[in-house]
């Protein structure tokens, strides 16, 4: 699995730019970009619209045909060529691009299980419960991209568990490291589909109590960029779906 990632800020384009890229929109982005009224937060809804309309042609994937699951993911129908993800934040908007092969239709790496080192720890969330419209194991990827916020206590007592919180406490730099957390769950809960809802249910630590056998396979790779003069951090989650 290939995965490609564009970050773009909304400080690089004009206003005449926007408007233009606007009316080339297909009609759900186009529709939904109006609705907006607060001027960068549609700003971000259309240049979001221009990236994944770049990608659609790379790929000659008509983007009207794009769906929705119940958690508002857009969805390619069919046998999609590739799997996408798209999140902004402050000026910044981010979509990442898995591109499966024959060669490695699950993920890099000899073992099935392949996942990376998220604060010296394995990150390995539980087994999702989403199944395959195909009845088949398939692709998918979550990213999210946040400014680096002023950890925030009250936030992390209330979705971060017990040892997310500790790790924060001893963290030289809390401010990354929250920001970290916070994109790890919500990357994690566009990789499944369902939202944030499962992003907040497990650790980004291993439980050595849980067996292997109930693991969806995924990874996680962080990254921090300096985007226009502003600091991001983004986390990408991917890998695949089983059935169970």
């Amino acid at each position: 699995m290939i995965v490609t990632t564009i970050i773009k800020s909304i400080k690089d384009y004009d206003d005449q730019w926007f408007e233009y890229e606007l009316s080339s929109l297909p009609r759900w982005r186009r529709e939904k970009a109006d609705k907006i009224k607060h001027s960068d937060t549609r700003k971000l809804s259309i240049l979001s619209g221009k990236l994944l309309s770049d990608v659609f042609r790379e790929y000659d994937v008509d983007p009207d045909n794009i769906t929705f699951n119940k958690s508002g993911k857009p969805m390619i129908p069919g046998e999609a060529p590739f799997f996408f993800s798209i999140s902004h934040s402050k000026n910044a908007v981010a979509i990442s691009i898995s591109n499966p092969n024959d060669n490695s239709p699950i993920l890099p790496g000899e073992d099935k299980i392949d996942v990376v080192d998220v604060f010296k720890a394995a990150a390995i969330p539980p087994k999702s419960s989403l199944k395959s419209s195909r009845g088949l194991s398939f692709p998918s990827i979550g990213i999210d991209i946040e400014y680096v916020r002023e950890y925030d206590e009250k936030i992390a007592r209330r979705f971060f568990t017990a040892e997310e919180q500790d790790y924060l406490k001893v963290s030289e730099d809390r401010d990354e490291a929250f920001t970290r957390i916070w994109t790890s769950k919500e990357a994690y809960g566009k990789f499944t589909g369902t939202g944030m809802e499962d992003g907040l249910k497990f650790s980004i630590f291993h439980n050595p109590a849980v067996p292997l056998d109930v693991i969806l396979p995924c990874c996680f790779e962080h990254n921090e960029k300096v985007v226009s003069g502003d600091r991001y951090i983004y986390t990408i989650c991917y890998g695949v779906i089983e059935e169970i």
